[in-house]
């Protein structure tokens, strides 16, 4: 029996232990949420920010929702005020965000006392295919509300993940002092890469090409993002939607696969300004960073777009080459768009 307890012991020490160091080394941030480590990998944004939203009820009061793509929106520069309100600005951006997701971030939002004024909603063709479903079995990108239905079952999961050894060793050589900056521009804005305006130079074309196979098989997600509009509405939030400039690649597997069907679907309750195109923005490399991210300096035009003058627009829409750039569409003119976008993929 003695032998027995003392197994025992051995066994549960040992799994003590396991669990220590997978805490310790913690590869995606979720039991260092208040105060991660910058180590230049993937975190699980999801959590990590709706969490510390969550937490600081009153540290902020505007959001920008979408994928990693809308990290290129950068929140110093967007506007501080709306209907005499002070706004303070989070980039919600996470890994393959999907509108449910930033549905639910919301939602849980409004129900943990979150002061929300304002919504800058930007979204692409990754609603197409891209499920919460799917999102659940993958560490990085598991959704907040996991954790809030069952903690136990969502830490079981990052337990079980062996953490890589190139992981450990940037754990044990991590400096904090060396990453501040990085770390507080997370915690103030949601981003925690230093905003640059420069472009891309020598591009690698390999790196263009789309890497995952785009597919509309998400065939009700505009759905959800109809319910972010109707939960803005009876919440009296101002809501902006865009659609995200998707690269020349990306986005002409995407219209293959139905992009302007589902463009025209949410357009029957939502309006929206339009970036996606074929234009002198979308067909350059230097503006993006790889098939999928649009660097900076294009998410400024985008942001200044809309939010700017009439006679900024007219000169971005000269620039890009395209009148219909960043038109605001809607169920009265969406056939019209439409037309446009199918003239330009047919020359």
């Amino acid at each position: 029996m003695k032998k027995i307890g003392i197994k025992i012991c051995i066994l549960f020490s040992f799994i003590g232990f396991i669990c220590f160091c997978q805490c310790y080394f913690d590869t995606y941030n979720v039991f260092h949420w208040k105060k991660i480590r910058s180590l230049g990998i993937a975190m699980n944004n999801n959590f990590i920010k709706t969490k510390y939203v969550v937490n600081n009820p009153r540290k902020f009061n505007a959001f920008v929702f979408g994928s990693s793509r809308v990290g290129a929106i950068n929140c110093e520069m967007l506007p501080k005020k709306y209907n005499d309100n002070e706004l303070y600005w989070f980039n919600m951006t996470h890994h393959v965000g999907i509108p449910l997701e930033h549905f639910l971030s919301l939602k849980t939002f409004l129900e943990n006392n979150v002061d929300v004024e304002a919504v800058l909603l930007g979204f692409d063709e990754i609603a197409m295919y891209s499920s919460i479903e799917d999102h659940k079995k993958i560490l990085v990108r598991i959704p907040y509300q996991t954790y809030e239905e069952n903690r136990l079952k969502f830490y079981i999961g990052y337990l079980r993940e062996t953490v890589p050894c190139y992981i450990m060793k940037k754990v044990f050589a991590y400096q904090p002092s060396e990453h501040l900056r990085e770390v507080n521009a997370f915690y103030n804005y949601g981003e925690y890469v230093p905003f640059t305006l420069s472009l891309g130079t020598n591009p690698n074309l390999d790196e263009y090409k789309p890497s995952v196979k785009i597919e509309y098989t998400q065939k009700n997600s505009y759905t959800d993002i109809e319910k972010i509009f109707d939960l803005c509405k009876r919440h009296s939030i101002k809501l902006i939607a865009f659609t995200n400039p998707v690269y020349e690649t990306t986005y002409r597997q995407a219209v293959d696969a139905g992009y302007f069907e589902f463009l025209r679907k949410v357009a029957q309750k939502c309006e929206f300004y339009n970036f996606s195109s074929l234009n002198n923005y979308s067909t350059d490399p230097k503006y993006y960073f790889e098939w999928s991210h649009y660097r900076p300096a294009l998410g400024f035009v985008v942001q200044e777009f809309i939010f700017g003058t009439e006679e900024y627009r007219e000169k971005v829409r000269d620039a890009a080459g395209d009148p219909f750039f960043g038109m605001k569409v809607n169920s009265e003119n969406i056939n019209e768009v439409i037309k446009h976008l199918e003239n330009q993929i047919n020359k």
